[in-house]
């Protein structure tokens, strides 16, 4: 997965290697704010897990794969559960700040924050996010792999938890990108141009590999494409088709998690596609499975790292600290269009795999 840090590494050693010889130490971005913030060299367990130096059971770093990066235990952070306490704000930046050296716990990655923001914390919990990328995310209380999908399996950001996770590198981006080339100005107005049609009467088809792809294809070479174009498709058509692209393509993800073992029977709903209820409709016959909308959800990695902190400050019950907010509102899937969208998922998977050896 070449978005992950370690081949972003290898490149460096292969292309700068002056620049990797002089590498001390190698930290995520947020772990890199810690070290000015407190002077400590500390990661967490569901950050570092991107990475693929880590032994995602054992939670810990793996030397055999430190090894073959040219790398030694030494370049790398301490590692820590998410709750676990990293340091204090440096009194010279809390003074510059205007507040007093609170404590910095070691956080979470964005996706295990916002799980952990919407009560994403039993086996079989499951959140889909609609960002830029798109997002299922799964809470195992075991660890749990399927490589052969790109399954990513992850720690979690509490202790003696992992996740499973799908990862489209392109979700609410696309709908950004139909913006422009339907020359509508918000994706708001989109998604009103996309009611206006008649989801049964739309034929064409969106392959939303804008950036490549993670799961299940794993490959950076994946192109996006419009398929069954005619004289009377509009920008509502185009509208509804990548709606509909960006919703198969995460259905796809779900059943290679699904394949790993997890039972899932609903998805709580997180970032800013949170906001559309006619795209959860899509979403929701696609996956032929409940939304659940919570009470935050469109904030869900921000108020998950809040609640991180406030755990390891305060401690108590992990089900009463994440606990999950209100439900705003439900989704349920639409029988007639789960029909139609099977079907039309059988012709975007074969458009895929007809057209994968030419990417």
């Amino acid at each position: 997965m070449p978005g992950f840090t370690a081949p972003k590494l290898e490149w460096v050693r292969h292309h700068e290697p002056d620049i990797f010889r002089a590498t001390q130490k190698i930290l995520l971005p947020k772990d890199y704010d810690r070290l000015q913030m407190s002077g400590r060299y500390a990661s967490d367990m569901s950050d570092s897990a991107g990475t693929l130096w880590m032994d995602v059971k054992a939670r810990d770093w793996y030397d055999p794969l430190l090894e073959a990066c040219g790398l030694t235990r030494d370049h790398m952070p301490n590692l820590h559960e998410g709750v676990d306490q990293t340091g204090d704000l440096r009194t010279s930046v809390a003074r510059d700040w205007g507040m007093r050296c609170v404590p910095i716990f070691a956080g979470g990655g964005d996706n295990a924050a916002g799980a952990l923001a919407v009560g994403v914390l039993k086996s079989g919990d499951t959140l889909v996010s609609l960002g830029t990328s798109g997002v299922i995310f799964t809470a195992c209380d075991t660890y749990r792999s399927n490589p052969k999908s790109a399954v990513h399996a992850f720690c979690h950001a509490i202790p003696d938890r992992w996740h499973l996770m799908s990862v489209m590198l392109s979700a609410a981006s696309c709908l950004d990108w139909a913006c422009k080339l339907t020359g509508t100005a918000t994706v708001a107005d989109l998604i009103a141009l996309a009611k206006t049609t008649e989801p049964r009467d739309v034929t064409e088809i969106f392959l939303p590999y804008l950036s490549g792809e993670r799961t299940p294809y794993n490959t950076p070479k994946a192109r996006g494409v419009f398929f069954g174009l005619t004289h009377d498709t509009g920008p509502a058509e185009l509208a509804q088709a990548v709606l509909e692209g960006v919703a198969f393509g995460l259905a796809d993800g779900l059943e290679a998690i699904v394949e790993s073992g997890a039972e899932i029977d609903a998805l709580s709903v997180i970032g800013g596609g949170a906001r559309s209820a006619y795209w959860g409709k899509i979403l929701s016959s696609a996956f032929n499975r409940k939304l659940l909308y919570r009470e935050g959800g469109d904030v869900g990695p921000a108020l998950g790292a809040a609640c991180i902190a406030a755990y390891g400050l305060n401690g108590g019950a992990l089900e009463e600290a994440f606990a999950p907010p209100p439900i705003l509102f439900e989704v349920s899937p639409d029988q007639q269009l789960n029909q139609r969208f099977r079907e039309k998922r059988v012709r975007f998977s074969h458009l895929y795999s007809q057209l994968s050896p030419i990417f």
